[in-house]
């Protein structure tokens, strides 16, 4: 029986010291009344031995389980110098100093807390003490530091809250690690421009890569900061522009062809396939063709998607034109690598740019002004081609940490719990 309530309890460490051990209930709530033996202490001051003078009892909080709280009441002996009169208590192995709640609580607290959905609400409730205590011991816990810059790394924005005094928030990844850098209060380019100035020129000058979306304030910044780094727009971020500027044609087109009425079956023909298949003007072709027959609710019969296809590309030549020189683009975009993609990177621009659809012209401005910065987004580290998916994947996991919290309003803890909670690697200290 006592092994059993000292494993139990996971106390074994401390087992060759136990005196006395028991377990009880009092209104209710276990506790678990414990002695340790005694020992022979010499005095911190004067170095003399000590002779026993009394004990003390200290109540600590002790989280053995989510369905009650339990008690640990410690019998802590004190101990008075033979010379000088101090009194000296022996080691408390349950919890630190001046603290109630056990170091078994406390750590337990820490794991939960690298949870994702986890807040400081639940887990509270989880280990029965208050949420403050829980901010206390997390705050006194966890400060995370700014990793080093790697070789590789991903720049992009987060929306925090409303209630922070800058909505957005900057989020620095590491691509090779997949480790967060660091979160940054915003995203301001003069406070990037200075928070980069005060990291040491030799750790900025190791950065060969940055990976941005396109926003011109980050493309001044690192040119500024890392002019020895290769900047590269994320190639999801201009498969995005296209998809806007085809989507928009596919609008207009279809906004010829509206009779009036809303409802499908009053609208013609044309209308109504652009309408209800605009996906097959966004999706790439290969993911088209391994799609099954759809059925066409209006001719009441299933089409193959080549068919249908081939019928929205039959409404109008500008609407084929565009879609060909779309595709065209998209398979550059899968197959091309860095270092043979400028001529036919410079042909397509030209397509665009000659293109008798504005959106599309525009498209083709927009590929001039970040040429370099595509082409760039071609290189290649640790076999994997460069691109911001690793943060925006990390991006959702941040957007579902502050929608559990509702909101962490100081920025320091939420970037801690953020840090702590997806780098899963900060030491934990005092």
């Amino acid at each position: 029986m006592y092994d059993d309530i000292i494993q139990l309890l996971f106390l074994d460490p401390i087992r060759s010291k136990i005196e006395l051990i028991e377990v009880y209930r009092e209104n209710t709530i276990p506790i678990v009344d414990i002695k340790l033996k005694k020992e022979q202490i010499k005095c911190p001051i004067c170095d003399s031995m000590t002779v026993f003078h009394s004990y003390r009892l200290k109540q600590i909080k002790y989280s053995l389980s989510s369905y009650e709280p339990y008690i640990i009441k410690y019998h802590s002996r004190r101990y008075q110098c033979r010379v000088c009169k101090k009194y000296i208590s022996e080691h408390n192995p349950f919890s630190t100093k001046w603290s109630s709640i056990s170091n078994f609580t406390k750590h337990s607290i820490l794991e939960s807390l690298k949870g994702i959905s986890r807040t400081f609400t639940d887990i509270a409730q989880q280990h029965h003490i208050s949420i403050q205590e829980v901010i206390n011991i997390f705050d006194k816990a966890i400060s995370a530091k700014r990793r080093t810059l790697g070789q590789v790394m991903c720049i992009d924005e987060i929306f925090i809250s409303r209630r922070h005094k800058y909505k957005y928030a900057c989020v620095l990844y590491d691509f090779n690690s997949s480790k967060i850098i660091d979160v940054i209060t915003t995203r301001h380019k003069m406070y990037l421009i200075e928070y980069f100035s005060r990291i040491k020129e030799t750790e900025r000058q190791a950065v060969k890569i940055v990976v941005m979306d396109m926003w011109e304030s980050y493309r001044e910044v690192i040119s500024l900061c890392f002019p020895r780094a290769a900047i590269a727009v994320d190639s999801f971020h201009i498969i995005t522009h296209l998809n806007r500027a085809m989507d928009r044609i596919r609008i207009d087109i279809m906004n010829r062809y509206k009779v009036g009425a809303s409802d499908p079956e009053f609208d013609d023909m044309y209308y109504y396939m652009l309408k209800k298949f605009a996906y097959f003007f966004l999706k790439d072709l290969d993911d088209l063709n391994n799609f099954k027959p759809v059925y066409i609710k209006k001719l009441r019969s299933y089409w193959d998607k080549e068919e249908v296809l081939k019928y929205l590309l039959s409404i109008d030549d500008n609407l084929a034109r565009c879609f060909k020189l779309k595709e065209r683009y998209r398979y550059f975009n899968k197959t091309a690598d860095f270092y043979h993609c400028d001529e036919e990177l410079d042909d397509l621009i030209q397509e665009f740019i000659n293109n008798p659809v504005k959106e599309f012209r525009a498209f083709g401005r927009t590929l001039i002004n970040w040429k370099q910065e595509i082409k760039n987004s071609f290189l290649v580290s640790n076999k994997r081609r460069v691109s911001n998916g690793p943060i925006e994947s990390t991006n959702s996991k941040i957007k579902s940490i502050i929608k559990a919290s509702n909101g962490i309003r100081k920025f320091s803890r939420l970037r801690n719990k953020i840090m702590y909670a997806i780098n899963r690697d900060l030491p934990i200290q005092n």
